[in-house]
């Protein structure tokens, strides 16, 4: 058994589910949710729908057969805390929350009651399984539509945010600025700034905003507020396929603070984080085209911010991705420009050195 993901708020289906209430529980969204990692055959016999809310991941293995390889007493371990049995494993400790980094709350993930009846819906899952494969993944169900919303940015939303930050640069950024120089800087981001300071592009916007707008000097924006990401999707846009470099200074002193920058990054990037005790590198080194319930695991290289997320239903940063992640699996989640989120963004991009950026994206 493997992590289970946490995304979103809603429950699973839109039908009732006439199932146990130890399948209720595994299929919900709000408590196991087991089946955005597992393949659980009992949940799939339940719906006739076969849209992405019914989707089924194979982050792990499938649960079906468990009940005859581990008895009650191993599938309750397994639950409670499958450190136990197996000290590296990706399976989240439902029943305790000791020795987790910054979890979201003090509360088990479920309650005794709760894991009980996953326990007792797990010992009756004895059938060998024949065949996992979904019917649909989600590259069959989401791939092609994407990629044509991608290679057309005028004709999807995004160009409503590129247009408007054309706009705004050639009223407010082109009498400082030129467009060509600024653009090749672009892949240039984060770096420090001469205070020492790691930013990202999208900080700099709103330092410039601060500079132009006289009554905002001391007014902190916000990467996600929508003149700052007008811009940064404008530029990004205009630095589609320059390819991304990130170094440190040639002065000395300033190249030591950015390389502690990167290992700090770097560190966040493989430490467990939240309820479900899970790194970033276990997904987008270790799980890379696995699928969570539609989503596929990618690489995690962040070549095309900002991004339009169906999810969303708007365009965001890679600070708010990143702090998504956090809430994914169910951490403290770091509050608006955290050194963190810059720390982490200066790894991604150095992960990513060399490769074109994709300018803004769409996503599911």
């Amino acid at each position: 058994m493997a992590v289970v993901f946490l995304v979103g708020s809603s429950t699973l289906c839109a039908e009732p589910i006439e199932a146990s209430e130890g399948l209720r529980i595994m299929a919900d969204r709000n408590t196991g949710n087991c089946v955005s990692c597992h393949e659980i055959p009992a949940w799939k016999e339940s719906t006739q729908s076969a849209n992405r809310l019914t989707l089924q991941g194979n982050f792990g293995p499938s649960l079906q057969g468990v009940g005859a390889r581990y008895n009650k007493e191993q599938l309750r371990q397994w639950v409670v805390d499958a450190r136990v049995i197996y000290p590296n494993t990706l399976m989240p400790p439902y029943g305790t929350t000791e020795r987790l980094n910054i979890p979201a709350r003090s509360q088990n993930l479920l309650t005794q009651k709760q894991i009980d009846a996953v326990v007792d819906k797990l010992t009756t899952f004895t059938q060998v399984s024949v065949s996992t494969k979904n019917e649909k993944s989600s590259e069959a169900l989401g791939a092609s539509g994407l990629a044509q919303l991608q290679s057309a940015n005028a004709m999807s939303p995004i160009g409503l945010w590129i247009d408007e930050g054309k706009r705004r640069w050639e009223k407010d950024c082109s009498s400082c600025h030129a467009l060509e120089k600024v653009v090749k800087t672009v892949p240039n981001f984060p770096k420090l700034d001469a205070s020492q300071k790691l930013i990202n592009l999208e900080d700099q916007i709103s330092v410039c905003r601060q500079r132009v707008d006289k009554t905002a000097s001391n007014q902190s924006f916000s990467n996600d507020d929508n003149p700052t990401l007008e811009l940064s999707t404008f530029l990004n846009d205009s630095a589609q396929q320059l390819a991304i470099h990130i170094a440190p200074s040639a002065n000395s002193f300033h190249a030591t603070i950015w390389k502690q920058n990167l290992a700090d990054g770097e560190k966040l990037f493989k430490t467990r984080l939240g309820h479900m005790n899970l790194s970033c590198q276990q997904c987008h080194d270790g799980k890379v085209g696995a699928s969570m319930r539609a989503q596929k695991i990618t690489p995690g290289h962040p070549t095309g911010f900002p991004a339009y997320r169906i999810s969303w239903q708007g365009l965001g940063s890679i600070e708010r991705r990143i702090r998504a992640c956090f809430s994914g699996v169910q951490a403290q989640v770091p509050s608006q420009q955290d050194i963190r989120l810059r720390q982490l963004e200066l790894y991604l991009k150095t992960r990513a050195q060399g490769m074109p950026l994709e300018g803004p994206s769409t996503r599911q």
